[in-house]
């Protein structure tokens, strides 16, 4: 794609433990929609398909790469982001990793998690190993010790055909007493692509741990079970191999009382820095049809390197979490004209976190918003948390300044400058995380306060309501303006995985941008914080709600995998924007904080507060088909095709992309994009996009990523023809350590 970069969309990457799994968080800067993933279960790249439907989807979003923190769960791996052509991402692990996803909402940015079963499980202190056991499956008296060799997967062969042998080894080895031995086959089954066999060898691969007395293992194999298959009469004999199992652990703990606490001295500094140059030319040929005339210019519309930098240090002592991060970047725009926009400096966090497990937990800093209340994508100041139940109640205090309002047009969010301290607005808030309740409900609680120069702001209620069981993943939010009486957020987002079949839906209805009394001042000439007084408030808040629109979005979505290489898929989009009606045009007094009305408040050139039309209806029909191996081994293929509808225009595309993996270090990724349009006023568009892009790891830690591309638009009316070619490219290096 080819208009100018818009500003980063991936946030940051976190690793959560839980009990039988790591959870991969992906969290974005933006509200991001989940569609579909491909594979399904199991593989060594994962590709996530995604929507922004906040964002401008004319622009181009900027190149991120993003690897993996230090971590023994999960094996090492690098997030690209966007994927070619897609708005998605995709995700290479060092080997196949058998992993389910799923979203979470979090207020006005995402986050998409990726939870992998865990290779290495974070296990208590060992203990003591005695001859009772629980009752396993009958087994027959060991004999002779015996090897039980994994037969390889042959060219050709079929993959349910190989389970089911490898499931008749594993039992046999099992019978005779090879524990580890039959652990090992069933894993191998659990390796291979979703068959028959894969929820009996999950069952099986615990009862192996079991009898080889690994019972920490073997209760995160049944529980890994249970969240995979929560029903049938299966589950319920899990459920007692579980149960029986816990109560021996338990019998064990109390007759070997006080065992030392697990011992942790560890420190580690990682991060990752890189360099990208962007260009691109343009040449556009115009025609008069009128005048019959025809015009050409060349122009050079992108010249930028940016540099970005992330940095974490983490020391852990027995309990205790310390971490110290900081994460920026810095562009150098060569074609800017002025020297506030030539060079732009961007300091995204900069914090400190102390936390002690199972107690309480406490972050200082710049830090990541979209938590407790907190809508806005960053802000500088504090976060404490109580565990005041483990595992079911935590209670939080937040508050601080928010770092993403701006009344100037050369304001730079997020700039070192603006790094100060400024209480003319500010927030406060407390709330509550619930859960997990039933092993399937979680939720938060919260009530914040947000002022600005001695004004409320913004005062709101609002709660986050998760179920995540038996495939299914759900999430709503409300958020409710307890000040304004207005609904500021309603959302519900859910995903149902069957066995070939994942469905998506979202209904969301929200205020953009959400309601707040600053609000008001954009687009008043001058206006600052000092602006908004107690003289003028009922004005600002009647404005406030004037300017702000409300938007609405549904999707229903599919993904069906017709065979073990292919899915095919689609989805049906309606979002639109509510309009602004004739508002006042406020002025403010010169040399005062005075605001009063404009009386030509409808005529008054300046101002820019004048009724804006909505969207009306936007209607996408999308349908996708999604190959692995395809044409060749190691290569997938997606192809897109969209119908847009709406009282504006009506618009085709069509997007084929090809990512092919030569080796493990060389990736070579085409697409082409071939879209058009035409507008209720008969102006039609044609728009062709090819891309190449290629990304070579060397030397374990480097990257040198270089992509290029054509872009030619042809714009057609009754009186005027315009024609554009454009080359456009990146190069790039990349540093992980």
């Amino acid at each position: 794609m080819s208009a100018p970069a818009v500003a980063q969309v991936l946030d940051r990457i976190e690793i959560v433990e839980t009990t039988t799994e790591a959870e991969i968080h992906i969290v974005f800067n933006a509200r991001a929609l989940y569609l579909r993933h491909t594979p399904a279960q199991q593989g060594d790249l994962i590709r996530i398909f995604l929507d922004f439907p906040d964002l401008n989807r004319a622009l181009r979003f900027p190149r991120e790469l993003a690897t993996s923190p230090p971590s023994d769960l999960v094996p090492k791996f690098t997030v690209t982001f966007p994927d070619q052509g897609t708005n998605g991402l995709s995700i290479q692990f060092a080997k196949p990793v058998r992993f389910r996803v799923s979203q979470r909402d979090i207020r006005s940015s995402s986050r998409i998690v990726i939870a992998v079963k865990r290779e290495q499980p974070v296990l208590p202190p060992s203990i003591p190993q005695v001859e009772e056991r629980p009752s396993p499956p009958p087994s027959e008296a060991p004999g002779p010790k015996q090897t039980f060799a994994i037969p390889p997967l042959t060219p050709g062969m079929n993959v349910e055909t190989y389970a089911e042998e490898l499931m008749k080894l594993g039992r046999k080895a099992l019978n005779v007493g090879e524990h580890d031995q039959a652990r090992q086959i069933f894993n191998a089954v659990l390796n291979l692509p979703p068959n028959k066999q894969s929820q009996v060898a999950q069952e099986w691969v615990g009862v192996a741990r079991q009898r080889n007395k690994e019972y920490e293992k073997a209760q995160a194999e049944y529980e890994f079970y249970l969240k995979l298959y929560p029903q049938g009469e299966e589950a319920v004999r899990v459920r007692q191999r579980l149960a029986e199992l816990q109560e021996l652990m338990k019998q064990q703990v109390q007759a070997k009382p006080g065992r030392a606490p697990r011992k942790i001295d560890e420190m580690r500094v990682y991060g990752s820095a890189y360099t990208y140059y962007y260009g691109g030319y343009s040449q556009t040929t115009t025609t008069d049809n009128v005048a019959n005339i025809t015009t050409s210019r060349d122009n050079q519309d992108q010249s930028l390197l940016q540099g970005a930098f992330d940095v974490t240090g983490r020391y852990r002592k027995d309990e205790y979490d310390n971490k110290f991060v900081v994460r920026g970047t810095q562009s150098h725009d060569f074609l800017a004209t002025t020297d506030l926009r030539r060079d732009i400096s961007r300091l995204r966090a900069l914090y400190f976190e102390h936390a002690s497990q199972d107690s309480y937990f406490i972050r200082v800093g710049r830090q990541p918003g979209n938590t407790g209340g907190v809508l806005d994508f960053r802000f500088d100041g504090a976060w404490l948390r109580y565990v005041a139940v483990p595992q079911l109640l935590n209670l939080n205090i937040i508050g601080g300044q928010p770092r993403q309002f701006s009344l100037s047009s050369n304001y730079v969010p997020d700039d070192p400058r603006n790094f100060r301290t400024d209480f003319n607005r500010y927030f406060y808030g407390v709330n509550a995380d619930i859960g997990p309740i039933g092993q399937a409900w979680n939720g938060n609680l919260y009530v914040i306060n947000q002022m600005v120069n001695g004004i409320v702001d913004r005062r709101a209620v609002g709660t986050e309501i998760r179920y995540a069981s038996n495939g299914m993943n759900a999430f709503s939010l409300i958020d409710y303006d307890v000040s304004y009486n207005v609904l500021n957020v309603a959302m519900l987002n859910g995903t149902w995985v069957t066995e070939k079949t994942t469905y998506t839906v979202m209904l969301d209805h929200r205020r953009t941008p959400y309601l707040q009394t600053t609000n008001a001042l954009f687009g008043t000439p001058n206006a600052t914080f000092q602006t908004i007084n107690g003289t003028n408030e009922s004005l600002l808040r009647e404005q406030a709600k004037a300017v702000t629109a409300t938007s609405d979005l549904f999707l229903a979505g599919v993904l069906h995998a017709v065979s073990k290489d292919w899915q095919v898929g689609g989805d049906v989009r309606l979002n639109r924007i509510s309009g602004t009606g004739a508002t006042n045009c406020l002025v403010i007094l010169p040399g005062t904080n005075t605001l009063f009305l404009n009386p030509n408040a409808t005529s008054d050139a300046p101002c820019s507060l004048q009724a804006l039309p909505g969207t009306g209806n936007i209607w996408t029909y999308t349908g996708q088909v999604i190959g692995s191996n395809f044409p060749f081994e190691n290569m997938t293929m997606v192809a897109n095709a969209s119908y847009i509808t709406s009282q504006a225009y009506k618009a085709q595309s069509l997007t084929l992309n090809s990512l092919a993996r030569l080796g493990p270090k060389l990736q070579v990724d085409g697409f082409l994009l071939l879209y058009h349009q035409m507008d209720s006023f008969d102006v039609e568009l044609y728009r062709a996009t090819p891309t190449i892009r290629m990304n070579y790891r060397f030397l374990d830690q480097w990257t040198i990523e270089a992509s290029g591309g054509l872009e030619k638009t042809l714009t057609r009316s009754s009186t005027q023809k315009d024609s554009t070619t454009r080359q456009f490219f990146f190069l790039g290096l990349r540093w992980d350590f």
